[in-house]
């Protein structure tokens, strides 16, 4: 093996629970049930829709851009209070001591990913981000796992894919990676 391509949500920073935490907060706000059922589809996805597509439903007169920057900063705080994942650093560090490449491989926007590495003190680990910016399809395509391999110049199949994910395992396994 070559590489190791890390997913970021989820895998390197819990960002899920925030994510989830924060819309279903703003759901059972306008008297709308929001399951973590509901939720579990948009995980790892890079082409959902709206968030509000199910509240819309049931709340007609819904101001999106008042609800959207409410949400938005209650999952940034919470976000922003989350430990790196258990193991991270030191799989990086085991990586790093084995010549493995490090690279990230993202559905979110390289903002987010390269905000909360640059937090963390991880950005200058990772050889390449690649995120939804850099390919025409996230996963659950391979694109962003493929445009990884292509950074660090190796073959998708020498690569260890490290995913949270059923989308970003679909993405993965699609790219030739274990």
């Amino acid at each position: 093996m070559d590489a190791l391509i890390f997913d970021f949500d989820g895998l390197i920073l819990d960002t899920e629970w925030p994510a989830y935490v924060s819309a279903a907060d703003e759901y059972a706000a306008h008297g709308v049930e929001l399951t973590l059922d509901q939720w579990q589809h948009r995980i790892g996805r890079g082409d959902n829709g709206p968030w509000t597509e199910l509240l819309s439903e049931h709340v007609t007169d819904l101001d999106h851009d008042a609800v959207d920057q409410r949400r938005r900063a209650r999952k940034n705080r919470l976000t922003d209070a989350q430990p790196l994942q258990p193991g991270v650093v030191e799989l990086l560090d085991v990586a790093a001591r084995r010549g493995l490449g490090a690279a990230v491989a993202s559905s979110s926007p390289i903002s987010w990913v390269s905000r909360h590495l640059d937090r963390h003190g991880l950005i200058d680990r990772f050889g390449a981000i690649r995120t939804r910016d850099h390919v025409e399809r996230a996963k659950p395509w391979p694109d962003v796992f493929l445009a990884a391999a292509e950074a660090l110049d190796i073959d998708p199949e020498r690569a260890i894919a490290l995913e949270d994910s059923v989308n970003g395992v679909i993405a993965a396994k699609a790219a030739g990676m274990f």
